[in-house]
């Protein structure tokens, strides 16, 4: 092994760790940045609103009708999300179910076909296949009685001699 292999391994497996690492720091610098401003302006609104009272009570009626129409806005969202949840149990029990039933009917026409063809097909081929080569057997055992009950004769052919 090439004493270099080892090093040019451990290059490339600790090069993508800096990049990882530096970007978590990046990501934990910015995390706490946000978290110290809003706290920022967290205490700067109250030490305004504390200045101003006149100013806070408008602000404060802001709110609640900005709170008053976004629960107004999520109870309408809940509504929409009820009917359609309503049509999508329709649909299913009304369109998906009849699917439902049509695969499992003719997953039962393809099981009795599937019957049909092994009783009819399949098993008599297999059987005059087997029966096939069963007489093949017996016409071979009895060939192979007959050639070795014969008398040999001494003029049958003669066997190459091998003059090379």
């Amino acid at each position: 092994m090439d004493p270099e292999t080892p090093q040019v391994h451990k290059e490339i497996t600790e090069a993508p760790s800096a990049p990882v690492a530096a970007s978590q720091k990046r990501t934990q610098v910015a995390i706490i940045g946000g978290a110290v401003l809003l706290l920022a302006l967290l205490v700067t609104a109250i030490v305004l609103m504390a200045q101003h009272p006149s100013a806070t009570t408008v602000v404060r009626d802001i709110a609640i009708v900005f709170v008053a129409v976004e629960t107004f806005l999520i109870g309408m969202a809940l509504l929409v999300l009820i009917v359609e949840i309503q049509t999508l149990t329709k649909v299913l029990r009304e369109e998906i179910q009849p699917v439902l039933r049509s695969v499992n009917d003719t997953a039962a026409t393809v099981r009795g076909t599937t019957e049909f063809m092994s009783e009819n097909l399949v098993s008599p081929v297999i059987k005059a296949v087997s029966f096939t080569a069963g007489v093949r057997r017996v016409l071979g055992d009895l060939l192979g009685v007959v050639t070795a009950s014969r008398p040999h004769s001494k003029s049958g052919p003669q066997e190459p001699t091998h003059s090379q």
